[in-house]
């Protein structure tokens, strides 16, 4: 069974950090994309899993959990059903190892998400699905049949992504609707920029010597963004490419979260549109 709200995991080692309370990251609205050539992406009816990985290049227990992030983003069967990120976290860069992933805000989402869920641990590697922590996200039969419930369940959100590439940065636009039966007032936008295709040949700390490889690493995260009275939103961003990236790397997800419980209420992802 998958469990969530529950403390643990293969890394500690003191690293329990104290909580805030409330979700980080605010951030800004542009503009509206121009009408140019771009792609779309459209929520189905079924709710998606947001995956979150929290994670880090400094602690050795995490590349098990990288490759099977990975194989989530890779497999066929669970494309519109899974919205899978890597945050990297930065905690353990005073091991010896920097990990050129990490940012401080995803440390302190990570620990603001196991707050809302009544812990005071945060540990690596930390899977959250929908702002729950579970702790048998390596039995795959569970994870699969936790999968296939929620997306049995009636949406209870619908989104809409686009993008609009432009030099240097892509313009993207995410748009969609709450019923008024959800807690409009406790409800964030959130849009991430995602790249794939990552590798570090670490030199030092828990992972000396080893090639570590990355699929869905969060680059850059906003939100919360706000939700209209009547459940509505539209809001745009321009996305500074990351200078080493490949544009058929990357990719943006969306979700909509509850900014008190961390609870999501669907989520959706959009790859790069087609060179």
């Amino acid at each position: 069974m998958i469990r969530f709200g529950e403390d643990g995991g293969k890394r500690d080692r003191g690293k329990r950090t104290s909580l805030l309370l409330g979700l980080a990251m605010a951030g800004p609205l542009l503009f509206s994309a121009p009408a140019a050539a771009s792609c779309r992406a459209q929520s189905g009816p079924g709710q998606a899993a947001l995956v979150e990985l929290y994670t880090s290049e400094g602690c050795s227990s995490c590349p098990p959990a990288d490759r099977w992030l990975a194989d989530l983003a890779a497999e066929p069967s669970l494309k519109g059903k899974v919205v899978p990120l890597a945050l990297h976290v930065d905690y353990w860069d005073d091991l010896g190892w920097r990990d050129r992933f990490a940012q401080p805000d995803f440390g302190a989402r990570q620990r603001a998400l196991t707050a809302a869920q009544g812990s005071k641990t945060v540990f690596t590697p930390q899977v959250m699905i929908n702002g729950r922590t579970t702790l048998d996200w390596g039995d795959d039969a569970a994870f699969r049949q936790y999968i296939a419930t929620l997306d049995a369940r009636p949406a209870e959100a619908g989104l809409n992504l686009e993008i609009v590439p432009a030099a240097n940065a892509w313009l993207t636009q995410v748009q969609g609707r709450l019923p008024s039966r959800t807690a409009i007032a406790r409800a964030g936008v959130f849009v991430a920029l995602y790249q794939d295709g990552l590798s570090s040949q670490v030199t030092a700390g828990e992972n000396a010597a080893r090639r570590l490889r990355h699929e869905r690493v969060t680059r850059e995260l906003i939100g919360p963004l706000p939700v209209a009275a009547d459940g509505s939103f539209i809001h745009s961003h321009r996305f500074r490419l990351p200078a080493d990236a490949r544009p058929r790397d990357l990719g943006v997800a969306a979700f909509v979260q509850d900014r008190t419980d961390g609870r999501v209420w669907q989520a959706l992802a959009l790859a790069a549109c087609p060179e």
